[in-house]
């Protein structure tokens, strides 16, 4: 037996690109009513120490879904380590995976890790509503130490529409919808990470902050969710790329439309304003709204 490594919307939508088994998000209540299926991996993305104090009966500890490479912080892991990640957690394509973070505050984290899975072939993955902090506050039975289950044979087949690199962000500035995951203070260019060159946003972005998509630690309703994406005149029929600063906020939209809405032309950038800010031909620019 292997052990697991410590490891809003225009009116008309387009169908998601596969048929998903599960909801994107799910509730503390439907985990409790379908954790122990046969199919379903409970994976928990929390520091090891957290994971063994608490955590849900049955989940696995994964950590290692993203990793520093090429000099940037958050970037997908070679295919063959990836592909070993899963497969010592007990997944395979087949799985029901819910990706379990410490709360409500560390969405765009859980959707990071989600978001990799997808990627790499898993298809219906959906992330646990509020967390952690949501399950131990409805009195959810909890577990500790570490547990197991056995390995699989998986292999990542990626799925090259979900993500974006640099040369297609620059060939592409003139003809996709660039949505900033980031602050609005980032994206005006008041403040930035000390990792980003350039202060400001690339030219023609929309901003649409990842912190709103959560209030009193879950995430908003759908309705809500599509009346934002309406308003900023983003059209599910047109490419797009969602970027932050390093590649895990801009999952979080990522998610969203992509996974919640059905969007189908969404790609998540992991480079994100770290890598391209570094890139002389593209001028950041800074207090200007688009």
């Amino acid at each position: 037996m292997k052990k697991a490594l410590p490891i809003l919307l225009a009116a008309a939508l387009v169908a998601p690109a596969f048929a998903r088994g599960v909801d994107p998000i799910v509730s503390v209540e439907w985990l409790a009513a379908n954790s122990a299926k046969p199919g379903v991996v409970v994976v928990d993305v929390r520091k090891v120490d957290d994971y063994k104090a608490g955590h849900v009966p049955g989940a696995v500890n994964v950590l290692g879904l993203f990793v520093a490479k090429d000099g940037l912080s958050n970037e997908v892991p070679e295919a063959d380590d990836l592909s070993e990640i899963i497969a010592d957690a007990g997944i395979d394509a087949a799985s029901t995976v819910v990706v379990v973070e410490a709360d409500g505050a560390r969405f765009a984290w859980a959707t990071r890790v989600a978001w990799t899975l997808v990627y790499a072939g898993v298809p219906n993955v959906a992330v646990l509503d509020g967390g952690y902090a949501e399950w131990t506050k409805a009195g959810k039975e909890t577990a500790s130490g570490f547990e197991s289950r056995d390995g699989t044979d998986f292999k990542v087949k990626f799925v090259d529409s979900y993500i974006s690199t640099k040369d297609y962000v620059v060939k592409n500035l003139r003809r996709a919808q660039i949505v900033d995951a980031r602050s609005y203070d980032t994206y005006f260019g008041v403040t930035k990470q000390g990792f980003v060159e350039q202060f400001g946003h690339i030219p023609g972005a929309t901003a649409l902050p990842a912190s709103w998509l959560t209030v009193g630690g879950l995430v908003r309703p759908k309705a809500e969710l599509e009346e934002a994406v309406k308003a900023l005149k983003l059209d599910p029929k047109k490419d797009m790329v969602v970027h932050c600063d390093s590649g895990v906020l801009c999952t979080a939209w990522w998610w969203i439309l992509s996974q919640q809405l059905g969007w189908t032309k969404v790609r998540s950038y992991d480079g994100s304003a770290q890598e391209i800010s570094k890139d002389p031909a593209v001028k950041f620019v800074k207090y200007v709204w688009k």
